[in-house]
């Protein structure tokens, strides 16, 4: 259990997060297709993504970590079925990309979760992939372990009924080792970073409107920076945001538009941003500059949240810290993340004293609402545990928080910058 006491003094602080998670196990997942040797440099070094270094290494990828930061990734001239079971640990983007992936792996694939990946949906991902011609199997109610056989199958076109984008990322994988070309609709566009990341690596992706075609094709593979997490960055955002005479500048961003949301979000609550601007490669990134200056409640609709799902219990924090009343509606994949977020979320805020009445796909949040401390319990998911951190800045007494060691999955160093910035 870990105290964290409120922040009473005003914040003046620079910080760096961690790579983009996205985009790191997209690199180390992608150079099991791509030709040559994948380098990532400042990628994220975390539980996840150490989850799809296994999955490469089962395929024969030879991983090579010779420096701090730096990730080399060498394809060997054909993939060979794992020798063993591959432990995908709490890795839902290991899973579903990787049963992609997998596609091009001649012989049997079986992918394995922790308890809490064992219970997450994956129905959405074998089904299309079966329509393509691959054999897969899984538990009762679609779920982990996954056994896929790889090997020559089909391409196709697929509506998906919920928006995905690991899902879209998965067929469209499978699609670049197909005899035919792949087409993904959705329902809302969600993040662009496979379809830049194969741009990237020399291979073409057709945008049309929501849908998403790639024929098969060869990818070479790339050196590139990760530029920082947005839904790590988020957390800092949140706490400048929460209060006046607050400041934090978060360097090296991602910028991507799919990833952003939740900072145009902080803006129209009545935050001030600066946005700086400092490269493109492989997607747009710099630093961002965050200010508090009081907050008003906002809607967040359907529409909105693809670009900040992970973000979202934060926007709920924000609300109870807004004059008026905020509706978040169209949230319902929280349910099926880690926790179900929508209703540890409920739980944590109001242990603490928010105002919120829980929907099935958000949540109505009345504010401003003085918060205080409390015991929380972050039901071993990193991010809410990292959302009762943030939240417990602005109690009015000290919050005893459960669960901490699972920001280990997607942050491993955040508590020990939160230290430093609340003791400045």
């Amino acid at each position: 259990m870990l105290e964290l006491t409120p922040w009473n003094r005003p914040v003046e602080a620079r910080v760096t997060v961690p790579g983009d998670k996205s985009l790191t196990h997209r690199g180390i997942l992608m150079s099991a297709l791509a030709h040559g040797s994948m380098e990532l440099l400042q990628w994220l070094d975390a539980g996840d993504t150490r989850s799809s270094l296994r999955l490469v290494r089962a395929w024969g990828v030879q991983v090579v970590e010779d420096a701090p930061g730096r990730l080399v990734l060498r394809r060997p001239d054909s993939l060979h079925e794992p020798q063993d079971v591959v432990d995908c640990g709490n890795s839902g983007t290991t899973m579903r990309l990787g049963s992609g992936v997998a596609s091009a792996v001649s012989g049997l694939t079986i992918l394995r979760g922790d308890d809490s990946l064992s219970r997450r949906p994956m129905a959405r991902v074998i089904e299309p992939l079966q329509e393509m011609g691959l054999g897969i199997l899984a538990r009762q109610g679609g779920v982990a372990p996954l056994a896929i056989g790889g090997g020559p199958h089909r391409g196709g076109a697929f509506s998906l009924p919920v928006a995905s984008a690991q899902v879209k990322s998965a067929l469209l994988l499978a699609g670049l080792s197909a005899e035919g070309s792949v087409s993904v609709e959705e329902p809302i566009p969600t993040r662009d970073h496979t379809e830049r990341l194969i741009e990237a690596m020399g291979g073409m992706v057709v945008t049309r409107g929501r849908t998403v075609t790639v024929e098969p094709q060869r990818l070479e593979a790339i050196s590139f920076t990760v530029p920082g997490d947005p839904s790590s960055a988020a957390f800092w955002g949140a706490i400048a945001a929460l209060r006046p005479h607050r400041r934090v500048t978060i360097e090296s961003l991602l910028f991507s538009a799919s990833r952003t949301g939740f900072f145009r979000a902080l803006e129209k609550m009545g935050a001030a941003l600066e946005w700086r601007p400092a490269g493109t490669v492989p997607e747009p990134w710099g630093s961002v500059a965050v200010e508090g200056r009081g907050l008003s409640a906002i809607s967040v609709g359907a529409d909105d949240i693809p670009s900040m799902i992970d973000e979202v219990p934060l926007l709920a924090l924000l609300a109870t810290q807004a004059e008026g009343v905020t509706e978040i509606r169209g949230a319902q994949e929280l349910r099926v993340k880690e926790s179900d977020r929508l209703r540890v979320t409920t739980r944590i805020l109001r242990a603490m004293g928010a105002q919120l009445e829980e929907l099935d796909d958000g949540w109505i949040i009345e504010g401003p609402a003085p918060l205080h401390g409390a015991q929380v319990d972050a039901a071993d998911d990193h991010r809410m545990a990292m959302l009762a951190a943030v939240a417990a800045t602005v109690a009015e007494s000290a919050t005893q928080l459960v669960g901490e060691e699972s920001v280990q999955i997607s942050y491993p160093g955040f508590f020990n910058r939160y230290h430093q910035v609340r003791n400045a």
